[in-house]
């Protein structure tokens, strides 16, 4: 079993997320505990009821600005528990944490493969105290291990259990919810990608779709929304603000998730240098340089002007489902090196091949057919913009082919051991 943690600003939005996965037949309320005056059957309680009593009961303390309890606890594949299993365990959880005399509503989701629930409550008590929450990703964990052996749980450890990682789509815009999709492409890169700048972050939400902007508040810390984009960047639709999305990824947790994977990387960039600087030594082109990086399952994603010209590039680890710039891989990993090195235009490959262990092979369109694009009259402009949808295109079927996948630590891990090496009681 894995359990995941998440705080926030707002009760309601974290009951509107589960609500409308029960409203699209993805989700079923399972039960409500500690709640007064509730007479009816949980099936047939309103979402402004349920809400209600986490919102008066966090009100009870204003200067608790995250008063937001919500875990999610997925089991192992293969594994489903009985109804009456699934809120036992939950009740189980919530008494160890200290949430068994707080409100707190229960749901089952049946959006993957694999059996798990939600439960959203509150940080403050009846008295309008803040309920303990040092440690609390430790208390969590130690007490996840008692209940697999209470439940007879297959062990997380064991058998490889990871948080669950969600399959990234881009966004189309005009078909589907516009507001779910962006949400679920923007919490689905803060929980599963590592990159530690702002730039990094947007470069990711692009490959599917979607772009971050901050907006300056008077007075206040800057606010960001999020919006839909089309292959050229233009923006689609409306934008939203980061409070409204379920979780709320709101700038602070942007800027939590670079601090975490500023130290992610600064651990793992000596071993993916040591994996690349001998394919750069042994490339003549931009071609083969590419080529020999996707096999080792390493991607470019480079940064052309409208002019046509090279100004920057990241390296994608798809496994780790890492961004890094060519400066943090290595000077001779920058644009400019690159380019004396391997031509001044940066052209991508022709076929990409990658580790057949890695991801199934794919052999995508990178080169137009004669009959599709006459370049002789196509402006450079535009085959430039050809070439980068289709480096974006890889990347996208790349990460989607990986999945699941990965050996190594996923970001709960990650920031459990940030935790112990900064010595914080918690990041949420």
């Amino acid at each position: 079993m894995v359990a995941r943690i998440s705080s926030g600003a707002s009760p309601t939005g974290a009951v509107y997320y589960n609500e409308e996965k029960v409203g699209r037949g993805e989700a079923q309320r399972l039960a409500v505990r500690n709640y007064e005056g509730i007479n009816q059957n949980v099936q047939e309680l309103r979402l402004s009821t349920i809400a209600e009593q986490l919102e008066d009961q966090a009100a009870g303390n204003e200067l608790i600005k995250k008063p937001t309890f919500h875990v999610s606890l997925s089991f192992a594949p293969g594994e489903n528990p009985s109804e009456d299993d699934l809120l036992a365990i939950a009740d189980r959880y919530m008494a160890g944490m200290g949430y068994d005399r707080q409100p707190y509503v229960v749901y089952q989701h049946y959006d993957t493969d694999h059996t798990h629930i939600h439960i959203v409550s509150v940080r403050v008590d009846d008295t309008g105290k803040k309920l303990p929450d040092n440690f609390e990703r430790e208390r969590s964990n130690k007490l996840r291990q008692s209940i697999e052996i209470e439940f007879g749980l297959q062990i997380a450890e064991r058998t490889a259990l990871r948080p669950e990682r969600t399959k990234l789509e881009p966004i189309d815009y005009g078909r589907g919810d516009l507001k779910r999709d962006v949400s679920t492409i923007v919490n689905g890169i803060l929980r599963d990608f590592t990159f530690s700048s702002f730039s990094q972050f947007n470069q990711l939400l692009s490959i599917y779709n979607v772009k971050a902007t901050e907006v300056k508040l008077k007075g206040k810390s800057p606010g960001l929304v999020y919006s839909a984009i089309d292959s050229h960047k233009i923006t689609q639709g409306t934008a939203f603000k980061a409070s409204s999305l379920p979780y709320q990824p709101t700038m602070d947790t942007v800027n939590r998730r670079m601090k975490v994977g500023k130290k992610v990387k600064g651990d793992r960039v000596a071993r993916l240098r040591a994996k690349t600087e001998p394919l750069l030594n042994e490339s003549r082109s931009w071609d083969s340089f590419q080529q020999n990086l996707s096999k080792a399952g390493v991607e470019v994603l480079p940064h052309v002007g409208k002019d046509g010209i090279l100004f920057g590039i990241s390296f994608i680890d798809v496994q780790q489902r890492a961004i890094y710039t060519g400066s943090e891989l290595g000077k001779q990993f920058t644009a400019g090196a690159l380019k004396a090195s391997l031509g001044e235009t940066y052209r991508p490959p022709n076929i990409r091949e990658t580790d057949s262990e890695l991801t199934p092979k794919l052999t995508p369109k990178l080169t137009p057919k004669p009959e599709e694009t006459d370049f002789t009259s196509t402006p450079t402009n535009q085959i430039q913009d050809q070439e980068s949808m289709q480096n974006v295109e890889l990347i996208r079927q790349l990460l989607n082919a990986i999945g699941r996948g990965g050996d190594e630590q996923t970001s709960e891990y990650e920031l459990k051991k940030m935790l112990k090496r900064a010595h914080k009681p918690r990041l949420s």
